[in-house]
């Protein structure tokens, strides 16, 4: 027995409608195979776009790389701050020390200027005790003299 029926044989009408339907099937399936495709590729462009987001997503919560990015973000904002504020802090100290030595220098004036002052007060202080006695030998030559000039003067006429 053979695999295939006997079927009666088709006329040409039937079989260029037969072709017909086929065909419009085949186009039909087509068409859906297309929107399909064109679904599909919607999905992998989403599932690719997620799949971006994702990596994304885990490359910004990853603590390490965060605080490497953090790390350096602070230390190129804040390594010319604290190195200005170094320079500062150095200038401070040397301006510090002038004060200091201008501060010595002024306290060694000032005691140079009360000892010269108190010197000063001495010699006053001497001259005054020694006045009377100059007074004293003043009037001392002036009564010499007044005794002695009349008689040289009349001696030596």
């Amino acid at each position: 027995m053979p695999d295939q029926p006997d079927l009666p044989a088709l006329s040409d009408d039937d079989l260029r409608e037969t072709l017909d339907l086929m065909a419009t099937a085949v186009a039909s399936m087509s068409d859906r195979i297309d929107d399909l495709t064109a679904v599909a590729d919607k999905q992998i462009k989403v599932a690719t776009e997620a799949r971006i987001a994702a990596f994304a997503a885990r490359d910004q919560t990853n603590p390490k790389k965060y605080g490497d990015l953090l790390g350096q973000t602070l230390d190129s904002h804040l390594g010319a701050t604290a190195d200005a504020m170094t320079e500062i802090v150095r200038r401070l100290g040397v301006q510090t020390d002038k004060t200091i030595g201008a501060l010595a220098k002024s306290e060694d004036d000032r005691s140079s200027a009360y000892r010269a002052l108190f010197e000063r007060e001495q010699k006053a202080d001497r001259l005054k005790s020694r006045l009377p006695w100059f007074g004293l030998g003043a009037l001392v030559v002036a009564l010499v003299l007044t005794v002695t000039l009349p008689r040289f003067l009349a001696s030596n006429a």
